[in-house]
């Protein structure tokens, strides 16, 4: 109990009395607001947060100094060994200096699963000369080993590297020499590609995997002396490279499997670089489309006033509404709906049919949309149409297909006697649009590297294979070796030919690009030619004038913007084309057609 003595004059215990003081008597108390606890929370939340990544960072450092500490521990036992080894057996399984050390080993330790891999080779040291030019005749001077350890999430692995020498003088290991070059496109040493050779022939058989060093190359002194080397060359986002072994198909093949002879060196180079991807993409072409109204019924109409849809001698017509029986309106107007397309290219030609009586009247405006309602399209991009067209037809061609994207057509009748009205019997507009995907069309595509003869001493290509687009007139191509590439259509299995190819074919297809091809077909026919204008320099020419002609047959058609015309159907025979284009030499050429021929002319500018 809590206790103190107060003197009052007015206490009810007396003057000098004693009374208890109460425990919460003189105390002042206040709640926390819910601001402050909110930033309370927040700070304790951001301390315990801290300490937990602390504590987080912590656990993962002491994780990784355990998994490297393991590492390091199977890379030393591992090379301890290889050290106490004889000279002779210093060598791995199925490797090019073989022995009984695994090449590779899957070890778990500390409930940690880690790779150890060995590699050992022979070392020509240049300090008593290379090669052919070695003092002693001896190229396997000593021996390298090399033990890597990696595990889950190691950001670099655990190598060790030793040379192992003699304790006697060099000796004669005998065998050859097996040397690898690995460049790129560029020919340019690629390092630490992986060199798999396989050899089941050797005794003991070989199989094992190299990086190349950094000048791109891998020696192997003292090689066992045999046939069937089969070498693959390869990288990570890189193509690969290899030989090949003869068979019923590939009677000749190109490079064949190595061989090592005694005393000798086999050296091979090979080509590798960054992978590319090629779309390819089929089209329709751009074609002729047209919308029209006949006025059976009142449908494609979207507005009107004191108009109507009559039934004439001729079908449907469009005349003024009558305000009483046999007497019309004074005039009318009615409006077309929307007039579109898809992928437009230009716009054609408004025309239309009406019968006009005597004292009839009709005019003909265009209108497009603005993007909040319709407007009339002004004089400067289509002359008399404020004033109204009355001669059919309008040329719609100079209008802007991105501005004027959807039209309406309006039709003003008018008549200055009751008893007779104009007649709009039909209306129509011309449009061309294009291209539009062509599904699943069968094409194949070539490249030109070739891995040999066949016994018809036809060339193997290295790609060669039959593909189709999908669905959407599309197919990717990815992890596609850099060479140069050839698509073709089987025009009868198809019923297509290839009228217009962006770029033309071939195409040469550079290491890490990606690469888009653009088909256009048209209906098979036996015989057709593609032909395709460029300029000295290699550029594409577009807008020049190509005739083809013979006895029976002239055809003048102008090239794309992609320099290529399409001619068909022709028949199989000699045909002359000349093409002439302004500040260029007009030139001519024959050309034999025979099924879908194709043709590359150069023009020289003047």
């Amino acid at each position: 109990m809590v206790s103190a003595s107060k003197n009052t004059s007015n206490s009810p215990f007396g003057a000098n009395e004693t009374r208890p003081v109460l425990p919460m008597e003189g105390c002042h108390f206040s709640g926390f607001s819910l601001m402050e606890t909110l930033v309370g929370t927040a700070l304790m939340l951001l301390v315990f947060v801290s300490i937990f990544g602390i504590f987080n960072m912590g656990i993962k450092l002491v994780g990784r100094v355990k998994a490297k500490a393991g590492a390091t521990a199977l890379a030393t036992e591992r090379m301890e060994l290889i050290r106490n080894l004889p000279y002779s057996e210093v060598g791995t399984i199925g490797g090019m200096v073989s022995g009984n050390i695994p090449q590779t080993e899957i070890i778990v330790l500390n409930g940690i699963q880690y790779t150890r891999t060995v590699f050992v080779n022979y070392v020509d040291d240049p300090k008593d000369g290379e090669g052919n030019n070695d003092e002693n005749g001896i190229v396997a001077d000593y021996k390298v080993v090399r033990v890597e350890v990696t595990w889950p999430n190691s950001s670099k692995p655990t190598v060790f590297v030793s040379n192992i020498v003699s304790k006697g003088i060099e000796t004669l290991q005998g065998g050859g020499t097996l040397k690898i070059n690995v460049f790129d496109a560029s020919v340019l040493a690629v390092s630490s590609a992986q060199v798999h050779i396989e050899n089941s022939s050797a005794n003991p058989p070989i199989s094992t995997n190299v990086l190349t060093n950094s000048d791109g190359k891998i020696v192997f002194p003292a090689a066992t002396t045999t046939s069937a080397y089969e070498v693959t060359v390869t990288k990570d986002g890189y193509s690969t490279a290899k030989t090949y072994t003869a068979d019923a198909y590939n009677v000749s093949p190109n490079p064949a499997n190595l061989t090592v002879l005694e005393g000798q060196t086999t050296e091979a180079s090979f080509v590798i670089d960054k992978l590319s991807s090629k779309t390819i993409k089929t089209w329709e072409p751009v074609k002729d489309f047209y919308w029209n109204d006949t006025f059976d019924d009142w449908l494609k109409v979207s507005d009107y006033a004191s108009t109507t849809a009559s039934t004439t001698e001729n079908g449907g017509a469009a005349v003024l509404e009558e305000e009483s029986p046999g007497l019309y309106f004074p005039s009318g107007y009615l409006m077309s709906e929307d007039i579109s397309a898809d992928r437009l290219v230009a716009w054609g030609n408004l025309s239309w049919t009406d019968n006009l009586l005597a004292s009839t009247t009709a005019e003909y405006r265009v209108l497009y949309f603005n993007g909040s309602g319709y407007s009339l399209i002004s004089d400067a991009d289509l002359p008399g149409n404020a004033t109204g067209f009355d001669i059919s037809p309008v040329d719609l061609s100079g209008l802007s297909t991105s501005t004027y994207s959807t039209l309406r057509l309006k039709a003003d009748l008018a008549t200055e006697k009751p008893g007779r009205t104009p007649e709009l019997l039909d209306w129509k507009v011309l449009w061309r649009a294009g291209p539009f995907p062509l599904a699943n069309v069968a094409f194949h595509m070539k490249g030109q590297k070739t891995i040999g003869k066949d016994l018809n001493d036809d060339p193997i290509y290295k790609y060669s294979e039959d593909l189709s687009t999908g669905a959407d007139g599309t197919l990717q191509i990815d992890n596609l070796e850099f060479d140069i590439y050839d698509i073709t259509v089987d025009g009868v299995a198809s019923g297509y030919d290839i009228s217009e190819s962006c770029p033309f074919q071939p195409v040469n297809i550079s290491p890490g690009t990606s690469n888009t091809t653009n088909l256009t077909l048209v209906a098979h026919s036996s015989d057709s030619l593609l032909v395709f204008t460029k300029d000295d320099a290699g550029n594409v020419l577009p807008g020049v004038s190509s005739r083809l002609y013979k006895s029976g047959y002239d055809e003048t058609l102008t090239t794309s913007s992609c320099g290529q015309v399409f001619f068909t159907p022709l028949v199989n025979q000699n045909y002359i084309l000349e093409v002439s284009k302004t500040g260029y030499e007009t030139s001519s050429s024959t050309v034999d057609v025979a099924g879908q021929s194709r043709f590359e002319i150069i023009m020289n500018k003047i």
